[in-house]
């Protein structure tokens, strides 16, 4: 008698392993073939508008790592308002933002040069001093 409910016991785990692997692939596939499309209002676009070093900051307001940054990037937009740009894009209620920018994680900043060219990402917290590095601005106020 064990051995006949062991007969079962492997298709239906077959089953629901190739179900599972089928569900994997459709998705996989829709997403493959999902094209990412313009922003209206991007405002990452506009912020790189100014011709100047951007960091776009992707998070959320309910991520407290997000929360810090976003204090970090506001004293940084006052005391180098001249030198730089910042977007700060909440991904929850925008959630176009993360496929148009590949963002997997929270936070994470995109800083590009005055050109508009994408020079580094980074995933987590940092200080004001590592921003201004990685956009090549001096420190001290303008």
């Amino acid at each position: 008698m064990k051995w006949q409910s062991g007969k079962f016991q492997l298709p239906i785990m077959t089953w629901l392993m190739l179900l599972a692997l089928v569900g994997i692939l459709g998705l996989s596939t829709v997403q493959l073939s999902t094209k990412a499309h313009a922003i209206e209002g991007d405002m990452v676009a506009q912020a790189l508008q100014q011709g100047k070093p951007t960091i776009a900051e992707f998070g959320s307001d309910s991520c407290r790592t997000c929360q810090e940054m976003s204090k970090v990037l506001n004293q940084l937009e006052q005391d180098y308002a001249t030198q730089l740009s910042v977007a700060h894009v909440n991904i929850v209620k925008e959630p176009d933002y993360a496929k148009q920018y590949h963002i997997m994680l929270m936070p994470t900043q995109v800083f590009f040069d005055a050109n508009g060219q994408e020079t580094w990402r980074h995933m987590g917290p940092l200080t004001q001093q590592e921003i201004l590095d990685a956009l090549g601005i001096p420190a001290g106020k303008s």
